[in-house]
Formats: C-alpha cells, sequence, structure tokens
C-alpha cells in the first residue's frame, strides 16, 4: 500500500463565464502522504480554492482523476 493518503492527476477545473470559458486549473497534479503538513500558497486569483475544493471533495474535476489511499474518488 502507498503512503500517498490523496492525490490529484492532471485535474482540470473551468467555470462558464459571460465572457466564456474560464479554465482556472489546466492540468494540476498533488500528492500528499497520510500525516504530512503542507501549504498552499500563491497570488490571489490562482486557483487554490478550487484545488482544496477537488482536494476536498466538494466539487468533481472537469478532467483528471482524484484518488483517496489509492482508490478513486
Amino acid at each position: 500500500m502507498s503512503d500517498i493518503a490523496l492525490e490529484l492527476r492532471a485535474v482540470e477545473r473551468r467555470f462558464r463565464t459571460e465572457a466564456g470559458e474560464l479554465a482556472v486549473l489546466r492540468g494540476a497534479d498533488l500528492s500528499l502522504v497520510a500525516g504530512e503538513i503542507v501549504a498552499l500558497v500563491a497570488p490571489s486569483g490562482t486557483g487554490k480554492s478550487t484545488l482544496l475544493h477537488l482536494a476536498g471533495l466538494l466539487e468533481k474535476p472537469d478532467g483528471g482523476e482524484v484518488f483517496y489511499q489509492g482508490q478513486p474518488a
């Protein structure tokens, strides 16, 4: 069994706006090991909250895969 507790592979998230489609995440990867402490730091508007929503299984990605303890989520 892998030590990876949560893994996001090539996740994509797009939102529709009046001006067209807005790609917030394009092929983002994230792997977290059980017990690991991490910080997600980036400028405002770069998709941090969207990435956390996908990692917390609050939203489904438009592309890519999310795994929790090695199983598809």
